[in-house]
Parts: structure tokens; sequence; C-alpha cells
């Protein structure tokens, strides 16, 4: 995230705190933070601070928001925005922009903002669209704080809700249902998965999640069909888009999954005064679906949002 800010007169890095005094002390001499420091006080109560990024473990994200935004800080906070429902409606209690005060709140849904997803958007602008988003993503350790329900929430509230968040943005309406079904393994871990959508405008969606491939193939794949047209893009490295006449096709010479794009959008957006990159209500909306994407699998029905 870091090296992603970008830098010059209008932009300060004024202080860091990491979970460790020499760890904050490290990373503030590489970037060239004014301070660091081990108490998040010295960040939030801060005058001359007006924007906060979270990227700590799961389980202190919903927490470190609310006070952030109850601080009248702009907030850039990594996946997931919380893990429980009662944060989530805390959160949207904190933030309370005013009239003549645009606060911002950004969750680091990188995906869409990556250069072929923004391709897609061009050669397929609106209207009902049919989507699969499949991930490979592998397998993790049941002992890892991922796994941890109360540490890392879990990969559906972990991982799959960036792709939540982008079918969400590439047909251009909210899920209005999902059903979900897992394979669990033997530590009752729903790593394996199918997830259906359907959407406002019509648009249907699936998400295939499994962590029980081979780590050999490559990991993300997305398919888009609309009105005759259908994109392709892989590992968001290669997009081909076929319609009627010649088919588009684009390579990258490296994956860009849109990291840089983001965090130079969200600060752009605070230093120009602009809407938000990523509109409140998508952001509140995907970290709902991923509830109910673990209610669905726990009661074996669709549920509705």
């Amino acid at each position: 995230m870091l090296p992603n800010i970008p830098k010059g007169k209008d932009v300060v890095l004024k202080g860091v705190m990491t979970a460790s005094s020499a760890s904050s002390r490290t990373v503030a001499d590489r970037y060239g933070f004014e301070f660091c420091t081990g108490q998040e006080d010295d960040i939030l109560n801060n005058d001359e601070i007006n924007t906060v990024f979270i990227a700590t473990r799961h389980d202190t994200h919903g927490y470190y928001v609310k006070k952030a935004l109850e601080a009248g800080k702009n907030v850039f906070v990594e996946k997931p925005l919380c893990l429980t429902i009662q944060e989530l409606e805390e959160i949207k209690a904190a933030y309370q922009p005013s009239a003549t005060s645009q606060q911002l709140l950004l969750v680091g849904y990188n995906r869409r903002f990556s250069p072929l997803t923004q391709v897609i958007k061009e050669k397929i602008t609106t209207g009902p669209m049919s989507m699969i988003y499949r991930v490979n993503a592998g397998a993790i350790p049941a002992d890892s704080w991922i796994q941890d329900k109360e540490i890392g929430g879990g990969r559906i509230l972990g991982e799959v809700c960036h792709f939540v968040d982008y079918l969400t943005y590439i047909n251009g309406s909210l899920p209005v249902s999902v059903y979900a079904a897992s394979m669990c393994d033997a530590q009752g871990h729903d790593d394996t998965l199918s997830i259906s959508l359907k959407y406002e405008n019509g648009s249907i969606g699936s998400i295939q999640y499994f962590a029980n491939g081979s780590k050999s193939f490559e990991k993300e794949y997305v398919e888009v069909y609309s009105h005759g047209v259908t994109a392709v893009l892989n590992d968001f490295r290669e997009l081909k888009i076929y319609g009627k006449g010649r088919s588009y096709k684009k390579k990258l010479w490296s994956q860009d999954k849109g990291q840089k794009n983001e965090v130079r959008g969200f600060v752009d957006s605070i230093l120009k005064g602009a809407t938000p990159i990523i509109p409140l209500n998508e952001i509140i909306n995907t970290t709902d679906v991923t509830f109910k994407i673990i209610e669905s699998i726990k009661i074996g029905k669709a549920v509705k949002l």
C-alpha cells in the first residue's frame, strides 16, 4: 500500500503505528513518515492528520474504522470492512459526512480499478449481464490466523468480498439475493464454495471459490456475457472480448490488479473534493452480502438482501 501513495507537496506522510515500536521505526524511516508511535491516539487525535490507512489484522478493522470516522478522518481500510453485523451498524452510524465536509470511506477492493477491468466497462456498458468469477484460491492451513473466525473471520469475509464487489461493479447494480453452498473440509472451513447472486437490474452472477485445486493453475478467471458480447479476463494479465466482427485482445506485461490505481484514486478524490471512488452503498452491500453467504450456507436456502 505505502509505495502506491503518491508523493508531492499536497501529500504528507505524517505518522505511522505498527504492532511493535521496532517495526514502526523501520517503516517510518523507509517511507519518510515524520513520526512513529505505538499509541493509536497519536494518530486519531492528531489534527494535522486528515486521512488514515488501516492495514491491520481483520479483527481490528471494524474498531479502527469506527474510531477514525468518529475522529473525522478519511479512511482507507484493507478488506474486509469488519467481521460482524454489529460492527457494520456501528460504522454506518459513525459515517456522517456533512454538507460542508465530504468525509470519505474506502475499502481496498482493488480489482475494479485494474486497467483490464476498465476496458470491460468500456466495451460492455450497461444492462443485464451474466457473469462468472472463478477463483483457484488454494488451501490455507487450519492453524492460520485467517482461518480463525475471531481474528481473521475466515475466507468468505476475508477474501470472497473482493469478488462480490467486482461483480457488483461490472454489472452496475446491487445484489438482491444470494444462495451459497460449500464443500466443507475436515476442519469445517467453508473454503470451497459456489455462490449465486441475483441483481436489481436482472443480472446474474456466479462466484466459484475453490481451495482444493492445483497451485500451478492460474488463480482468477472472469467471464462476462451481455447483448451478444463476451469478455474473458484471465488472471488480470490478459483480456479477450468477443462480439460481432473482429475480437479485441489485450495482454499486459505483468499482472495488474489495480492496487496502484485504487490508492491514487482515493488520494485524488480527497485532494480534489471529488465523490467517493466506490459509493458507500456498494461498500456496505458487499459486506452485507458476505454475511448473507455464510447464512445461506448454514440454512441451505437463498437469502434476500
